[in-house]
């Protein structure tokens, strides 16, 4: 990883693979500073078909996209008519307004590459809107992407309710749900600050009635701010489910002396959930904030002791699991302000390992002071008696 931002279109990845199972790419694009949103689509789209190449991937093994573009409202309709969107609607694809830090346009895409077959994939696509949902069958486990679900109610409440519910009649064609099956969700709110509560509000109630409460476990996941081409949205959901989960297969990611539960400040998310596998394990770092073990903000208006205490919390959350910041997969990190990130870019670099894929973008946490937030997903291998992934 290079975090001090080059004038250059930059492709990372990252892949984990074991003797038994499949193997898992994640591969970010960054685009050049200085490059206009068309030139971005052209040389991102050519240098992702030259790493695709070289890794022995293509459309059939795309699984899921997230594309972080600058102005949706403006842009979107640009994208739907590129090479690269038509390369990346391969998998389930959402797009969402959060601007990267370099250039107008960022990518993270996850591939999952089998050496016994093809894997059977189907896609299904939204005709309003068109964004695309993925279920994947595998041997073991069944996936379902449910990108960029959106609604049109009246306010944030109502908004979470629709898309949660779609969710739930999306699963029940697959045989899932979202009490058993769903393991991640990254929920946009446009004008989080005032937004967000309702949000809040509408998820604690479903989780309650479905059986998600702080006895059981609830779901990994980000809740920041973020916009939809479609002006009236509020709430824009992505999610992963994944299906033949046995419930001791979820593990929930403490590090009570590090972070609170977020129950005690009402909000109803895991901090993290380990998915264990018989030849590896997920780990789900939700959304991660600069937060002491009491539920307060640490270092309020510092943006580096926040981003020293951040990443802190991320390794408190992995160690007990035998991972490091070395395991992660890639990182998103979120910034309220993002020419604050000239005052951290020595600190990313001195802790994060230079083989993280990374993409940063401007996006304000739930609380308005915080000033930083990261997430990822870390893989480890892990021996145990469930079959392997996937």
């Amino acid at each position: 990883m290079q975090t001090t931002f080059q004038n250059e279109t930059r492709i990372l990845f990252n892949e984990f693979s074991t003797s038994e199972g499949i193997t898992e790419l994640y591969i970010t694009a960054t685009s050049r500073d200085d490059a206009t949103f068309i030139e971005a689509l052209e040389e991102i789209k050519d240098a992702y078909r030259s790493v695709l190449s070289d890794l022995g991937l293509d459309g059939q093994t795309l699984q899921f996209t997230r594309v972080y573009v600058s102005d949706a409202t403006n842009e979107y309709q640009v994208l739907l008519q590129s090479e690269l969107y038509e390369i990346l609607s391969n998998g389930a694809i959402s797009v969402i307004e959060q601007s990267p830090l370099c250039g107008p346009l960022s990518v993270l895409c996850y591939h999952l590459k089998s050496e016994t077959g093809t894997l059977q994939k189907t896609i299904s696509r939204n005709p309003e809107t068109s964004v695309q949902n993925l279920y994947l069958k595998g041997r073991h486990y069944n996936l379902f992407w449910n990108a960029h679900g959106i609604s049109n109610g009246k306010d944030s409440f109502e908004q979470t309710n629709t898309v949660f519910s779609d969710l739930s009649k999306n699963l029940e064609k697959y045989k899932m749900d979202v009490r058993h099956n769903t393991v991640r969700t990254w929920i946009y709110v446009r004008d989080i600050d005032n937004n967000y509560k309702g949000m809040v509000v509408a998820r604690r109630e479903l989780f309650s009635k479905i059986g998600l409460t702080n006895k059981t476990r609830y779901i990994a996941s980000t809740g920041i701010e973020g916009s939809s081409a479609e002006t009236d949205a509020l709430v824009a959901m992505d999610s992963l489910s994944i299906g033949n989960l046995k419930e001791e297969q979820i593990v929930r990611m403490e590090a009570p002396e590090n972070l609170s539960s977020t129950i005690i400040y009402g909000v109803t998310f895991e901090r993290g959930l380990k998915i264990l596998f018989g030849d590896r394990a997920h780990l789900y770092i939700s959304g991660t904030a600069s937060i002491d073990c009491n539920g307060e903000i640490m270092f309020p208006g510092d943006i580096r002791g926040q981003a020293e205490r951040t990443l802190d919390n991320i390794e408190a959350l992995l160690k007990p699991h035998g991972a490091q910041l070395e395991n992660m997969q890639y990182l998103i990190i979120y910034l309220r302000n993002k020419k604050q990130f000239q005052f951290i870019q020595d600190i990313l670099s001195l802790r994060l390992p230079a083989s993280i894929p990374v993409i940063a973008v401007e996006g304000s946490v739930c609380r308005p002071g915080w000033l930083i937030e990261i997430e990822g997903v870390a893989i480890v291998e892990e021996t145990t008696a469930y079959p392997p992934f996937i």
